[in-house]
Parts: C-alpha cells; structure tokens; sequence
C-alpha cells in the first residue's frame, strides 16, 4: 500500500510540477490567485501527456520533447517524485513498452527479419534473419526491467484512472490509498485494497509468480 511519508518533501518542491498540484494559493482553491506556468515548468497536464506518449513510443526524449521538455527534465521529476503516483506511472507506461517488445519478437520469430544479401557491392536477394537473443532475454527477465513490475503490472489496466488521479489529485499517495488496478477501484476502502491486492499476489500476478518460482530454485539449489 502506498505510503504518504515524505510526502512534504515532494508536494512543496516546486520545480516538480505547476502550482496546482499543490494545495495553497494559486490551486483550484484559490481561482483568482493561479498564476501562468512557465514553458519549461512540469504542469500536471504535462505529466500526463508525457506518460501517454511515452507508453505509446517508449521514448523518454520523444515523449518529452512532445510536451516541450527536455529528457533530461524527466529524469529530474521522476527522480524527485520517487514512490509517487507519476513514479508508478512510468512503470505501467514501461509495462506497456514491454507488451509492445512482445508482440513484436512474436512477429519476428514466425515471420523472420528480411536481410539483403550483396555480392560486388550490388544486392542480388534477401534472405529471412531469425535471432531475437536479446528480445528474448529481456521477455525471460522482466521482472528486471524497471523498478516496480508487480505494482505496474497490477495497475496496468488502470493507466486513464491513473493518469487521471496524477493529474487532479495530491502529487503523493494518501495515507492507506489503494494502487488503482483491475481488481480494486480508487473508491475502494482500505480492507477491500488490501484483500484485492492479496489476492492478486498470490493467484493472479505473473511477476510474483516468476519471482517465487526463481526464489523456490534459488532455495533448492543452496541446499544441494
């Protein structure tokens, strides 16, 4: 369950985001008071369109310079709002990244990678290429990719109720707030998050599974 304990650290930086994602003057709260934000300043609208481009291209410099920000940029507001509900974005917009990578070995492992073939500086043919060993490793190891893989993979299908609570609700979790996923809606009570989360640890989650199959290996092993 996400934790608000540093939360008045990140919600008072104010290179993170525009005024509004902070309570005080110049949030909806106070209309008259909000001021223009800066080109280069993160705004929540900015956050959120970022997250739906980066989950589309897997581009941190393409999906910045599509809000006119720089990568650089990004990497600073996703390292200043660690454990935050932006943080937890850019693991379910990886997750999506990973979906692609997927669908795309799929493809390549059935149907090959057309390579020319040259002879004397000319093309005489193509032949079909079929060697995915790094795709491969990457779809073997998920739970390597990234820093959250369970908590991306359960809010997956959650990304617009997501992306919406990043855009319109505190920068940091609420104190008890379940992660918006499949099984438990952001209205939900603490009880009914914690059994839903449970129960997807343990009967549903892919990542979880993989990670108590390796550790149960690791386990035999050591006793050998």
């Amino acid at each position: 369950m996400p934790s608000s304990d540093s939360s008045s650290a990140r919600s008072s930086d104010n290179a993170s985001a525009d005024p509004s994602a902070r309570g005080g003057r110049g949030s909806p709260k106070h209309p008259g008071s909000a001021r223009k934000a800066r080109h280069n300043e993160w705004t929540r609208a900015k956050m959120v369109a970022f997250l739906r481009e980066l989950a589309a291209c897997q581009s941190v410099k393409e999906a910045a310079r599509s809000v006119g920000m720089s990568r650089q940029s990004a990497y600073k507001l996703r390292n200043r709002l660690e454990g935050t509900p932006f943080a937890l974005g850019w693991e379910v917009a990886l997750e999506a990244g990973l979906q692609q990578l997927a669908h795309a070995v799929l493809d390549r492992a059935v149907n090959g990678v057309e390579v020319p073939d040259y002879y004397h500086g000319e093309q005489v043919g193509s032949h079909r290429h079929y060697d995915e060993r790094l795709a491969t490793w990457i779809l073997d190891n998920p739970a390597r990719i990234g820093r959250h893989p369970i908590a991306r993979e359960y809010s997956g299908e959650a990304l617009d109720r997501l992306l919406e609570r990043i855009e319109f609700a505190s920068l940091d979790w609420e104190d008890g707030e379940p992660l918006p996923g499949r099984v438990v809606d952001l209205g939900a009570d603490g009880s009914e998050a914690e059994r839903g989360e449970r129960r997807f640890l343990t009967e549903t989650s892919w990542y979880a599974a993989a990670m108590r199959e390796q550790a149960a290996g690791g386990s035999r092993s050591g006793r050998r």
